[in-house]
C-alpha cells in the first residue's frame, strides 16, 4: 500500500462598533483603497531559496525541514538562514509517495531526500507587525480587524491564514460554547498561529476542530478574543494528514460557511482585504469575513 503526501509548505484592540463595513459582499462592490496593507505586504515580501529535507525514519517518523536562505533574506533581516521543521507519524513500513513542485518521488523507511526551490514569503519581526488597528480611521473602506494569522519561525513571523469570521459583540467563552455543542474538540492537534495586538504582544490562537487529529481530513478553527471583547477567527478545512504532511488547507470558504451555520443569525459581511487564490495553500479566500 502506498500513501500519497503532497507538499505545499508555504505558512490588538478590536474595531469600534460604529466602523462597520458599508459594503455588501453580495453586491460585489469592494473598497477602492487598500494601499496601506498592500504597501506593507510588498515591503515585507522576500524572495528566498528553500532547501527542503524529507527524512523518513525507520521508526515511522516522517520529518520535513525547510531552510530559507538567500541574499535578500540576509539584506532584509540580517540573518543567513531560517529553519522550521514539521513531523508526523506514518504507519510502520508503509511506502510513501511525496508530491513537490520539483516532481513526485517515492520514499521507504530509512530514506532521505533533499529538494531545492525558490518562493516568496511575507516575513516580519515581533516589533514590526502590520498595525491593522490604526487602519480604523473612520474612512470608507478602512479595515479595523486583523486580516491574517502568523506562524513563528525563530524570532520572526510568517504570513499564514486569512481571518474569515468576526463576532463584534461577544467573547471567546461564548463563541466556543456554541461550537462545542457541535461535538468539536477543544484540544486539537495543531501548529500554533498568532495575531499581533496593539500592546506589542503576539497572542496565540485558541484551536478547536471536529476531531483531534483529522487523520481523514476535517474542519479546524483558531480563535482570538481582542482586547475590546470582539472575537475573530480563521476557519478552514484540513486535507487528509496522509495526503499532505501535517495537514494542508483544503478550503476556507466552505469552513467559514459551516461554522457560520452553527450561530444561526448572521449580521452581514465585512471586507478584510485578504482575498487570495493560490497563495493560500492553493485554497481560495474571497476577502470577506462573515460578521455576527
Amino acid at each position: 500500500m502506498m500513501l500519497f503526501l503532497g507538499m505545499g509548505l508555504v505558512p490588538a484592540a478590536g474595531a469600534a462598533q460604529e466602523n462597520k463595513s458599508p459594503w455588501n459582499e453580495d453586491s460585489g462592490e469592494k473598497p477602492a483603497d487598500s494601499s496601506s496593507w498592500e504597501e506593507w505586504k510588498q515591503a515585507h515580501t522576500v524572495e528566498v531559496e528553500v532547501e527542503t529535507v524529507y527524512k523518513y525514519k525507520k521508526d515511522g517518523q516522517f520529518e520535513i525541514t525547510e531552510t530559507y536562505s538567500g541574499d535578500k533574506l540576509k539584506q532584509k533581516f540580517k540573518v543567513d538562514k531560517l529553519t522550521k521543521t514539521k513531523s508526523f507519524t506514518v504507519p510502520s513500513g508503509k511506502q510513501v509517495a511525496v508530491n513537490t513542485r520539483a516532481g513526485p518521488f517515492v520514499m521507504q523507511p530509512g530514506d532521505q531526500k533533499e529538494v531545492v526551490s525558490e518562493k516568496s514569503v511575507v516575513l516580519t519581526t515581533a516589533g514590526d507587525p502590520y498595525e491593522w488597528w490604526l487602519a480604523s480611521d473612520g474612512d470608507s473602506g478602512s479595515v479595523s480587524y486583523p486580516q491574517w494569522t502568523w506562524s513563528k519561525v525563530l524570532w520572526f513571523y510568517e504570513l499564514e491564514d486569512p481571518i474569515n469570521l468576526v463576532w463584534e459583540q461577544s467573547n471567546l467563552k461564548t463563541v466556543k460554547s456554541v461550537i462545542l455543542k457541535q461535538r468539536w474538540t477543544d484540544n486539537p492537534s495543531e501548529y500554533t498561529h498568532y495575531l499581533s495586538y496593539p500592546d506589542g504582544s503576539w497572542v496565540r490562537g485558541d484551536g478547536m476542530a471536529d476531531s483531534k487529529y483529522r487523520v481523514l481530513g476535517g474542519y479546524h478553527i483558531r480563535l482570538w478574543e481582542l482586547p475590546n471583547g470582539a472575537v475573530v477567527a480563521n476557519a478552514h478545512q484540513d486535507d487528509d494528514i496522509f495526503i499532505i504532511p501535517g495537514h494542508q488547507v483544503k478550503g476556507y470558504e466552505n469552513a467559514e460557511y459551516k461554522v457560520a451555520g452553527f450561530f444561526g443569525t448572521v449580521h452581514g459581511s465585512y471586507w478584510l482585504d485578504n482575498e487570495c487564490y493560490n497563495g493560500c495553500y492553493n485554497a481560495y479566500n474571497n476577502g470577506w469575513a462573515t460578521l455576527f
